[in-house]
């Protein structure tokens, strides 16, 4: 699990050599995903993605950010999504000074029809 979180944190800190392909615009951010950042085990999938937002954010902790940066696991049988490894960076498309970085979650959440996530699961999920 270590070696994992650690790759993962790893393909995070390389985001000028990630081929980001626009996945979802909502009108506040628009959202990339790493298409060769997809591996699968089982029914069990990861990935890498990114959101630049349109202006910066203050965080629940009041840091100003303008893109964050994630790695995350999709379970292909359930339609629901758990962050790996999380970052917020204070410039666009993961750029600038790293503001905050969170480690792995256990928690598992739900991925709704017509929502970022579910954008994000079909394409961890798709067969390849």
């Amino acid at each position: 699990m270590r070696l994992a979180l650690a790759l993962a944190l790893a393909a995070l800190s390389c985001n000028s050599a990630a081929e980001w392909v626009m996945v979802y615009d909502n009108g506040e951010y628009i959202a990339y995903a790493d298409p060769d950042t997809v591996s699968k085990e089982g029914h069990l999938a990861q990935m890498s993605d990114l959101i630049d937002l349109k202006s910066p954010q203050s965080s629940p902790y009041g840091r100003q950010h303008a893109s964050s940066t994630a790695h995350s696991e999709f379970d292909c049988q359930n339609p629901r999504i758990r962050t790996i490894a999380f970052s917020l960076h204070s410039g666009q498309m993961g750029d600038g000074d790293l503001v905050e970085t969170v480690a792995e979650s256990n928690r598992w959440l739900p991925v709704a029809p017509g929502t970022l996530l579910n954008v994000l699961w079909q394409l961890a999920c798709s067969p390849t």
